[in-house]
């Protein structure tokens, strides 16, 4: 059987050719964005064999005009053909530099038949991160109708690249080009590491875990996640989780790999996250069975107001693998010292945890719990803000031995631990209710454990949902001061906000609210985002440690 059978042009439903294809499975080709720009169907040929056979464009990468990034389109044919697809390459083969290339087009000729040419690329001729650059061989030529043609080694037909386009000055010939190579092709089409020769686990296992990743985004989090698995800040770039494990998995030992699945099911739901448990059970030795939710360390700030001096007890303590670590002694302070002392005992205890997943959570009186605490410092001297880590606050009354507050935030705690994830109920900046009608409303519903207010809420709610033990709250700082609730900012963050807590477990939800804030830095002034002044309550009652010895209680 012919082994370059799988070649082919790619045309409009009304007839033409308009540049090359080639095929990667039995019914889907790859070709260039441009050349089915604005198209649903096209038709496609392989040359001598079977002739405009209809196909639809079922992805397009991010190409939108000339220059654009993601010159990538994945065609699929109605029915497959009897033709072995195109044999791919390792997209870090070294044997590249220093080899001669083939490639093929359909330029425009009486006879319409195809044309074929020799290049010759290497790594070191990359573009943005993006191409490389093509130089044909002595007499060859590119031209309109080469887009979509593989780059493929002559003698063994393996693939190393696409053509995308040309710099035409010669008439309408050129002697230089690009080409997408497989690294950037696969980062445009996540399927494609699915037919690669990758080194890494089996072509099933490596299928079935990107599509337990699919949709799965790479966020702050994630690569502060991927910083600790790698040992060294993480790379920009990753279009996706699945990049950020792919290059793990192809570059570290499996140790790492086996790390870096283990923190990234901690931002997955439930469900998700007992597959990619699972997946990392069968597939990879040296992974244990992961708990359901993790235990992230913590830094623990307590305030605790005297009843003279309108002074206060300040303690700061770690919280490590379900135990208190390292403390600072408890200092009585007026009220003005506060912030310098807690970020004098942050940065003092920080280094305990320096290469896990930790937090900073502040128990605080219920008065001081809309206070801006990830704005202080975690290093003052080089006004590092905390709002790089997740930041929390808890009702510092809750720590209390005999609390009835502590009592009722275990039951609703425990109800929502059970549940997996919280249903978050919403609370609108118009929200009619008195305070005691509030209080009753909560009081009646003993399974809500997650609200999400529109607005800063009033103190009479506060303290109802503190009263009724609801151990996680998440508002915004912000007064909604529209003319009209009719569509004011209020209800449009209360929307973003319980879209983006919905369904998530309670371990995800102080690293949700880091990222809306680090999206919230980057939104337009003026633009309302949840992220921006928001405030997280999130009380685990399990994380209690023993008050210092100096703390009234």
């Amino acid at each position: 059987m012919d082994g370059w059978q799988w070649r082919a042009w790619v045309g409009p439903p009304g007839g033409g050719k308009v540049g090359a294809a080639f095929l990667v499975t039995a019914d889907r080709l790859l070709t260039c964005a441009h050349s089915v720009r604005g198209l649903d169907e096209a038709r496609i040929g392989f040359p001598g064999l079977r002739e405009d056979l209809p196909a639809r464009v079922t992805h397009v990468g991010g190409w939108r005009r000339a220059g654009d990034l993601g010159d990538v389109a994945v065609l699929e044919l109605r029915e497959p053909v009897p033709y072995a697809p195109a044999r791919l390459a390792a997209p870090d083969d070294p044997r590249v530099a220093g080899r001669t290339f083939g490639v093929w087009g359909f330029p425009r000729r009486h006879d319409r038949n195809e044309r074929h040419a020799t290049v010759t690329t290497s790594p070191h001729r990359g573009m943005r991160q993006e191409w490389w650059e093509l130089k044909t061989g002595p007499g060859d030529w590119l031209e309109e109708g080469y887009s979509g043609s593989a780059v493929y080694d002559t003698d063994t037909g393996e693939v190393i690249g696409m053509v995308t386009n040309a710099e035409l000055r010669h008439g309408d010939r050129a002697d230089l080009g690009w080409m997408l190579p497989l690294a950037s092709l696969r980062a445009h089409w996540e399927p494609l590491d699915d037919l690669l020769p990758l080194r890494w686990a089996s072509p099933d296992a490596r299928r079935e875990l990107r599509e337990l990743l699919d949709g799965v985004r790479f966020t702050e989090p994630l690569a502060a996640d991927l910083a600790w698995t790698v040992g060294r800040p993480a790379l920009d770039g990753f279009r996706s989780a699945w990049a950020s494990v792919r290059y793990v998995a192809e570059g570290l030992a499996e140790e790492r790999l086996v790390r870096y699945l283990a923190a990234l099911g901690r931002h997955l739901p439930e469900a998700r996250r007992q597959r990619l448990t699972a997946w990392s059970a069968r597939h990879l030795p040296g992974a244990a069975p992961a708990p359901a939710h993790s235990d992230p360390a913590s830094v623990i700030v307590r305030l605790e107001r005297v009843t003279f001096d309108n002074a206060f007890d300040v303690a700061v303590q770690t919280w490590i693998d379900g135990a208190e670590g390292p403390s600072r002694p408890v200092a009585r302070v007026p009220e003005r010292k506060v912030r310098e002392v807690v970020e004098e005992g942050v940065a003092a205890v920080a280094p305990a945890l320096f290469g896990r997943d930790w937090m900073i959570e502040f128990a605080v009186p219920e008065s001081w719990l809309g206070r801006p605490f990830e704005q202080w410092y975690v290093d003052a001297r080089n006004r590092i803000p905390m709002r790089r880590y997740p930041v929390v606050v808890r009702d510092v009354e809750r720590l209390r031995p005999g609390s009835i507050r502590r009592d009722q935030a275990h039951h609703r705690w425990r109800l929502l631990t059970e549940r997996g994830c919280g249903e978050p109920h919403r609370v609108a900046c118009d929200a009619p209710r008195r305070g005691g009608d509030f209080e009753r409303w909560l009081e009646a519903h003993v399974d809500f454990s997650v609200l999400v207010y529109g607005s800063r809420p009033m103190k009479t709610w506060l303290k109802a949902a503190l009263n009724n033990g609801i151990p996680v709250m998440l508002w915004t700082r912000e007064k909604c001061v529209g003319p009209s609730h009719d569509d004011c900012e209020g209800h449009r963050v209360l929307d973003d906000l319980t879209a983006a807590v919905g369904g998530r477990s309670p371990a995800e939800l102080p690293r949700i609210a880091l990222a809306l804030r680090k999206e919230a830095l980057v939104a337009p002034d003026g633009e309302p985002h949840c992220g921006r002044a928001l405030t997280l309550l999130w009380d685990d009652p399990s994380r209690l440690p023993d008050p210092p010895l100096a703390m009234e209680v």
